[in-house]
């Protein structure tokens, strides 16, 4: 697969960071007592995972004057993430959410703690953004529901910057990423009917479809995305195990899920997908090429318990797909 790339357009993530709080074993957390904070966040994972796969990346986000937010700004600048739109609160602190790991399955659950946070309470400024989408150095944006049902000032915030990418020409994504915790179905429907027009590319689940929907099959998806205006240049569903599914104008495209033998934690796992899709396509791969990468990162997420922590790099993405063995850790 060669690179067709003509300029070094950046892509540019935006919404909430968080410091995630892992534990150290298996059980309710009241019954846990170690654990070590990690960063995380789904744009934040997507913007690691993109510059992992040697893509140029810059986040936008606002997070708290506090030891979290200069550690979330520290990974950022570590991963190779242009951390320079990432603003300060001095009033409200950084998110935080705890992962923890029960049942007979051993399922992970999140709890957040982020109704107070800088970017709930604040939203984030976009003005340096929109001047680097008007001087053309940006050339795709790439957001989540989730930014949207934090707070209105990141919701404000959000529809701004989707404004000034469209006046820019610059290629919209946008993946719903329903999170129920922050708000019912019927708003995460009406965001999604908000979103469709504004998307050049949609990611959804095949769950969230069927929530939003009423349905995952891939024609029915096509067609009530279009009735809500959506104009595009395709859809994705994302259907876990079964791999994802590629809507357009001429058809569906489906591509299997790469195999994994060892699934420790699949939390960051859609993120890495959405990486390895927008690191594909600003490298000028088509669109298959694009998913089979895509599908690749996302199988890589779910090895570690970290959002991002299993995520490739370049050299270790081309070798699973050229075929050249596996990763070694």
């Amino acid at each position: 697969m060669e690179e067709h790339r003509e300029r070094a357009r950046r892509v540019l993530t935006f919404g909430e960071p968080l410091v995630v709080f892992v534990p150290d074993r298996p059980g309710k957390l009241h019954q846990v007592r170690g654990f070590h904070a990690a960063c995380a966040g789904a744009e934040l994972n997507t913007a690691v995972g993109i510059a992992r796969l040697e893509v140029p990346v810059a986040y936008l986000a606002k997070v708290g004057d506090d030891p979290f937010g200069e550690q979330i700004r520290r990974a950022l600048r570590e991963e190779g993430v242009e951390d320079r739109l990432v603003t300060v609160s001095h009033r409200f602190p950084t998110g935080i959410y705890f992962k923890q790991w029960s049942g007979l399955d051993g399922r992970t659950e999140v709890f957040y703690y982020r109704n107070q946070s800088a970017m709930a309470q604040e939203g984030f400024p976009t003005e340096l953004a929109e001047e680097d989408l008007q001087a053309g150095d940006i050339g795709w944006v790439h957001g989540t529901g989730i930014t949207w049902m934090i707070g209105d000032p990141a919701r404000a915030a959000s529809d701004a910057l989707v404004e000034a990418a469209a006046r820019a020409s610059a290629t919209v994504s946008f993946d719903i990423n329903v999170r129920l915790k922050l708000a019912p179905a019927d708003a995460w429907r009406a965001l999604l009917a908000h979103m469709a027009p504004k998307s050049g590319w949609l990611f959804i689940g095949d769950s969230e479809a069927e929530l939003l929907l009423g349905t995952s099959r891939g024609t029915d998806v096509w067609t009530a995305l279009r009735d809500m205006g959506f104009a595009g240049e395709g859809v994705i569903v994302k259907r876990g195990a079964e791999g994802a599914e590629w809507l357009s104008e001429e058809g569906a495209l489906q591509v299997p899920a790469w195999p994994v033998s060892n699934v420790v934690d699949a939390v960051g796992a859609g993120d890495g997908f959405n990486a390895g899709f927008i690191a594909g396509r600003m490298k000028g791969w088509s669109v298959a090429d694009a998913l089979r990468l895509a599908a690749l990162v996302g199988a890589c997420a779910v090895t570690a318990e970290g959002d991002y922590d299993g995520y490739p790099t370049w050299r270790e993405a081309m070798s699973y797909l050229e075929g050249q063995g596996g990763v070694e850790r």
